[in-house]
């Protein structure tokens, strides 16, 4: 899926529970609380799911190994920036 769909997707989905959380509040007699109850699950919410997403499209730590390894599986693997023939 693409990056701009799903975070079109998932902000739609915290905007619409907030909106209809909202409107469902209306109905009940602590209908301030209530709103201010579902408006800040659905921001949290909101923001922890963006935090994540964001993390995952650039991460800032990558998986760390020691140089032998590395050579090998540059080495061993199809398509590897040290050669591109087969191994004998």
């Amino acid at each position: 899926m693409n990056k701009y769909i799903s975070l079109i997707t998932f902000t739609v989905f915290w905007a619409l529970f907030a909106i209809i959380g909202c409107i469902i509040a209306i109905c009940f007699k602590e209908r301030s609380i209530i709103r201010c109850c579902v408006l800040l699950t659905a921001a949290c919410c909101w923001i922890v799911w963006l935090v994540t997403f964001v993390m995952q499209m650039n991460p800032l730590v990558g998986p760390r190994m020691h140089r032998p390894i590395l050579m090998a599986m540059m080495s061993y693997w199809k398509r590897s920036y040290i050669h591109d023939m087969p191994d004998p």
